[in-house]
């Protein structure tokens, strides 16, 4: 996948040492970049977005990057629920049924934003 670097960063290669640069363009397998774009260094140039298919919740759900894609992704008329990425963080760790309760806002608010999860100790 190709990505753009957000800030200068040195990598190491084979053949030595090497210093991208800011609106660089550069290819990597996922793998290799969960971690700058968690460091925020860099990010993707091209849109995914990820059908997938939930156990948990017996439902195909669609994970994208931005609020921005989940916007272009209900504008194709998909029906199911979307997530953006940061959404799933704040969704660990939560037990099953109000995961459930969320999936099901999700599809019926199809333009609903996870923004905050309070977490009790009496589930």
């Amino acid at each position: 996948m190709k990505y753009q670097v957000l800030d200068i960063f040195k990598v190491k290669t084979s053949t030595g040492e090497l210093e991208l640069q800011t609106g660089q363009i550069i290819t990597l397998p996922y793998d290799k970049a969960i971690r700058l774009l968690n460091e925020g260094k860099i990010t993707p140039i091209e849109r995914i977005a990820y059908k997938v298919w939930s156990e948990i919740l017996q439902a195909y759900l669609w994970v994208v990057d931005t609020d921005h894609d989940m916007h272009s992704l209900r504008s194709q008329k998909v029906s199911e629920a979307i997530y953006a990425a940061d959404e799933i963080g704040k969704l660990k760790g939560i037990d099953i049924d109000s995961l459930k309760v969320i999936h099901k806002a999700k599809e019926v608010f199809q333009h609903s934003k996870v923004e905050e999860i309070n977490k009790s100790d009496n589930r």
